[in-house]
């Protein structure tokens, strides 16, 4: 490409895709602010509950390793506008939807839909813009998506409010289908490239990469444990804990949880920025891992919060999440130019599993706790204590796996970075 100038039509393509980011994070932290009326509507339990939200990670870790070969043999507007049919389709499938399969089911698509989001924007950055610029892109896109939800939780929650949750997503649906259609138009076409292919053998040397490096198996793990908390306070069960627990409206709730958002989107341009500049990365990496477990702590065990210092916690927890940027940036010290981009994506996809594991963990321990109590609809419903309870097993993972990862880097003999 041309290094001194860059297209028009580039800045537009990068913006679509961006905006395509920012649509399927809103998409995926949505069930979080219905978390109510959806139960109510497939008759959940908290367990069940929880599988809306590993069921879409599972299947989003899944495929992100092929994602990138995908981008490069068929091209990004291919492979979005295809995400974005997915999207979709899973949306409908949950509007329509009346039992619990057709509900986990439609979460399935949107794994599958959402996986090649930021990978496109990477792509899309990385093939259009100059070397100079194109850093700011990759991390703007990044900011750009944490924001979603964000701007989204508060007209959302009022729409879910003044008419109800299928006609609220019914809209977010007429607003996907615009935007395929605005990406059909100003996104060029690109032509398959046929010597892309998936290779097992590579996806192999990448999963022994993380396995059998030391450091690398230890950023791994702390990816997980940097990423977990975000997922499973913004993502799935914050809104229904601060209803419960501090007695918000969900109005309230909501954006109060989506200030983790907040905290990520800013951190993911500045810590990395910074780490990189002084090469700190392990004392960025520790420092976070010990503020994580901190801040959790608080929110949980600390009673009755005012809301600024509940926003300024939550937004600490986002900031302390974006330090699993520096893991990967750590890791790719280890990695070979060949096994960078296969080792980086199993990392990646490692963090997911991790992650959607213990969403449904504390639907697990929700379940577990229950009292046997019942609300007006005949519905399980969750007392502050029990949320606690099960919502500990956040700090816990963070606390126990961080030691973890830190006694297996500390086992190598590889020289360390700082």
């Amino acid at each position: 490409m041309n290094e001194s100038k860059t297209s028009p039509h580039a800045y537009l393509a990068w913006g679509g895709v961006a905006f395509f980011f920012l649509y399927q994070y809103v998409l995926r932290v949505a069930p979080g602010l219905v978390e109510h009326e959806l139960r109510s509507t497939f008759f959940m339990t908290a367990n069940d509950f929880s599988t809306l939200g590993s069921y879409l990670m599972f299947v989003y870790a899944i495929v992100q390793i092929p994602c990138g070969v995908l981008i490069d043999r068929l091209g990004v507007k291919r492979v979005v506008l295809t995400s974005i049919i997915l999207c979709l389709i899973g949306n409908g499938m949950l509007i329509m939807g009346n039992s619990l399969w057709e509900a986990q089911v439609s979460r399935i698509f949107m794994g599958l839909g959402s996986a090649c989001a930021y990978v496109g924007c990477l792509k899309v950055a990385s093939d259009n813009f100059p070397s100079s610029t194109r850093g700011f892109f990759m991390g703007a896109s990044l900011t750009i998506g944490l924001l979603g939800p964000l701007l989204a939780a508060k007209p959302l929650v009022y729409l879910i409010e003044t008419t109800n949750w299928r006609y609220a997503f019914s809209v977010l649906s007429a607003i996907g289908v615009i935007l395929w259609f605005c990406l059909v138009i100003i996104m060029p076409k690109e032509s398959i490239n046929k010597k892309a292919v998936l290779k097992w053998s590579e996806i192999k040397q990448g999963i022994g990469m993380v396995l059998k490096t030391k450091p690398v198996l230890a950023y791994a793990i702390l990816t997980t444990c940097f990423y977990s908390p975000l997922a499973v306070i913004a993502d799935l069960w914050g809104v229904s804990f601060l209803i419960n627990h501090f007695h918000l409206p969900r109005v309230s709730a909501a954006n109060i949880t989506m200030q983790i958002y907040v905290g990520a989107a800013i951190s993911s341009l500045v810590i990395p920025w910074l780490c990189e500049k002084y090469q700190t990365y392990n004392q960025g990496i520790m420092y976070s891992a010990f503020g994580m477990v901190i801040c959790l702590s608080i929110m949980l065990y600390c009673g009755a919060l005012s809301i600024f210092a509940l926003v300024a916690v939550l937004i600490m927890i986002g900031i302390f999440s974006s330090s699993e940027i520096l893991c990967f940036g750590a890791a790719s010290h280890y990695a070979t130019a060949e096994t960078s981009g296969t080792t980086l994506g199993v990392i990646n996809s490692f963090s997911v599993i991790g992650s959607a594991g213990i969403m449904q963990l504390v639907g697990f321990l929700l379940d577990h706790k229950w009292n046997g109590g019942l609300d007006e609809d005949g519905l399980r419903k969750y007392s502050s204590d029990e949320y606690i309870f099960a919502l500990s097993s956040v700090p816990i993972f963070v606390f126990t796996f961080s030691l973890v990862a830190f006694f297996i880097y500390k086992q190598s003999n590889q020289k360390a970075i700082r």
